[in-house]
């Protein structure tokens, strides 16, 4: 099942701020907003029905749909709970975000509001009709006592919040918003009695929110943990799964021992937690066919990609694959630790194996179809190489003479990390072996001069 956030309605009784929220909200995560009455103006209908058997909400759910590749934001009147299953069901991965206040803050604030004059007995029958979330439904409950600032704080931070998605029966995604810079995914495969979990994550706090979404699904602790590549997003929480056998890549095992604790050398202000280095202790170095529950795994090493040691994990059966960070949904691809051309390769065998659900290792679980947005990406980075190469240009130079509106990396996020894949690119036309170590130092140093002189935020 394809799911694709952020897609978010925020929603509540009037006077609670939704317009101001949605619209914050929307500016933060970089996605659209849309007013839900003007969804529906422009659907040709006039104000909300309440009821998803009405083209009011049919038009939001297209709304949504028409973004399910970008990401977006709604505001709307709160809606009753069969209501918001429909909507559900009609938008997968839909986050229903309400503003919650009582009714004396919300009186007070409308009074306080000349523009907008709402009778009291419609606030009363509002706050009557009203159906808070559930605890199945995927969504938060805001406050909206505070500033306005304070409360699209707590907005953002309810968007971002972990989650799990079921994919097929004993698969789960675990997804991390916003997939920025050590936000990456998860994901595990149990029948209630065994666990295979792939990648951890950045710090030991969110290694153990991941053990507890696990267990919180009936699933018992892992017996083994796959990992995708050896970047501490993905490895730093092994040793949170003690005593489950950590299986990756031989290329991985070396690069876990030899990077050490590399986050905190780009990172140094974050609190990562016990963080135990737990290399893999069972490695491949072609292909592995693991079971986990009578589900079959097969790991595949496509080669050097995003790094020298990246694992590709295919569940066959549920035609579902997890793809590390050979594929990233919304975010830009990074290659500087592996190769631009054996990417494109790596996206090749993504494509032959006829994956219907992609779990990228950032971003919302997602389609086949990101492979060509990654593919799109990956060959401009090679025109500008070539480009910048044969003009004399180093990579710093021909990342800033690039046209950041460039329809291969629009509406990417972290595009900083253009520089450092323009080092690989030059790197590989200078005739360097694919995955030959480059001056990582050199590089983050280029990207954050990219970024206005300051290194990029850890997102963890």
């Amino acid at each position: 099942m394809p799911v694709t956030v952020p897609l978010i309605l925020v929603m509540g009784v009037s006077g609670c701020g939704k317009t101001t929220v949605g619209r914050e909200l929307a500016e933060r995560l970089n996605v659209p907003y849309a007013d839900g009455a003007d969804i529906s103006l422009e659907a040709g209908h006039s104000g909300h029905s309440g009821d998803f058997d009405e083209p009011p909400d049919a038009a939001v759910a297209d709304w949504f749909r028409n973004r399910a590749a970008s990401g977006g934001v709604v505001s709307r009147p709160a809606l009753r709970r069969r209501d918001r299953d429909r909507l559900a069901a009609a938008v997968p991965g839909l986050y229903f975000l309400h503003l919650d206040g009582t009714r004396k803050l919300v009186g007070k604030r409308l009074a306080e509001r000349k523009e907008l004059f709402v009778p009291h007995d419609v606030l009363d029958a509002q706050f009557a009709a009203l159906e808070p979330l559930g605890p199945d439904e995927h969504g938060a409950a805001v406050g909206i006592d505070g500033s306005p600032a304070q409360v699209v704080n707590r907005a953002v931070d309810a968007a971002r919040t972990p989650y799990c998605v079921q994919l097929a029966t004993g698969v789960h995604a675990y997804v991390q918003p916003d997939g920025g810079w050590c936000l990456s995914n998860a994901g595990f495969v149990s029948d209630g009695t065994t666990t295979l979990l792939v990648d951890t994550a950045a710090t030991e706090p969110r290694a153990r929110l991941l053990r507890e979404a696990v267990l919180a699904s009936g699933a018992p602790d892992p017996s083994l943990v796959v990992n995708t590549h050896h970047h501490g997003d993905h490895t730093y929480g092994n040793s949170v799964f003690t005593p489950a056998t950590v299986v990756g890549h031989a290329a991985c095992r070396q690069q876990v021992l030899a990077s050490g604790r590399h986050l905190e050398l780009v990172w140094p202000e974050v609190e990562y937690g016990d963080v135990r280095l737990t290399a893999p202790d069972m490695t491949y170095t072609e292909s592995m066919t693991l079971t986990a529950g009578g589900t079959e795994v097969r790991l595949l090493h496509p080669g050097p990609a995003h790094t020298v040691g990246d694992t590709v994990v295919w569940l066959p059966e549920q035609r579902i694959v997890f793809a590390g960070d050979i594929a990233l949904c919304g975010g830009t691809p990074f290659v500087a630790f592996g190769s631009l051309g054996g990417s494109l390769r790596a996206l090749e065998l993504l494509r032959s194996l006829g994956a219907e659900t992609v779990v990228p290792g950032h971003g919302p679980v997602t389609d086949p179809g990101v492979f060509d947005t990654v593919e799109r990406y990956l060959r401009y980075v090679g025109e500008l190489a070539a480009a910048g190469r044969a003009a004399g240009r180093t990579p710093l130079e021909t990342a800033r003479a690039a046209d950041p509106e460039a329809a291969a990396s629009a509406g990417l996020r972290e595009p900083e990390r253009l520089v450092a894949n323009l080092h690989r690119a030059y790197s590989e036309l200078a005739g360097e072996p694919e995955g030959h170590p480059l001056d990582a130092a050199e590089y983050f140093a280029d990207m954050a001069r990219v970024n206005g002189g300051e290194m990029m935020p850890c997102h963890a």
